[in-house]
């Protein structure tokens, strides 16, 4: 049965919730995923979410900080539709497959960023996870708790809007 995205080949750069589960969203819909792991694993590899958040993909492993990692990853580019990726901004230029790389690499390429913190932000050279992006917004001050003060919300809000934002375009 042919799929919405049966001939688009996404190579999946991203860890956490927001990038993996989004492209689970597109995997899902027939695009050909691969994962691409540092050496040793996506650190995500611990949680037991992390075989449903990265189904419906292949994985290989590119260190792109070595020139041979770079490489590799640069020859699956010419053959890719989508990278998403989800570093801190200035991390992919600082790696050495930053957009204009990857636009002379390959030009009808779309790169989709899925940052906690945008350039530019005050935050952008910070970690972003989940219950950070909900503290900076104020939305652990929204939903009451059993003690006063913020109280961290297991839904995973954010990163739910940001899987939709990714996948829905």
């Amino acid at each position: 049965m042919n799929q919405a995205l049966d001939q688009v080949k996404i190579l999946d750069l991203s860890t956490g919730c927001a990038g993996p589960l989004g492209v689970l969203l597109l995997a899902e819909q027939g695009a050909d995923v691969i994962k691409v792991e540092p050496p040793g694993g996506d650190p995500f590899r611990a949680y037991e979410g992390y075989a449903v958040w990265t189904r419906s993909r292949r994985s290989v492993t590119c260190d792109l900080q070595s020139d041979v990692g770079r490489s590799a990853f640069l020859k699956l580019v010419e053959t890719a539709d989508v990278v998403v990726e989800s570093f801190r901004p200035g991390v992919m230029e600082r790696l050495g497959i930053g957009w204009e790389t990857l636009n002379a690499t390959n030009p009808r390429l779309v790169l989709a960023s899925v940052p906690g913190w945008p350039a530019g932000h005050r935050n952008a050279h910070r970690p972003a996870y989940d219950a950070l992006i909900q503290a900076a917004a104020g939305q652990q001050w929204e939903q009451p708790g059993w003690r006063a003060g913020p109280t961290f919300l297991p839904m995973p809000m954010p990163s739910m809007g940001a899987i939709f934002l990714l996948s829905g375009g």
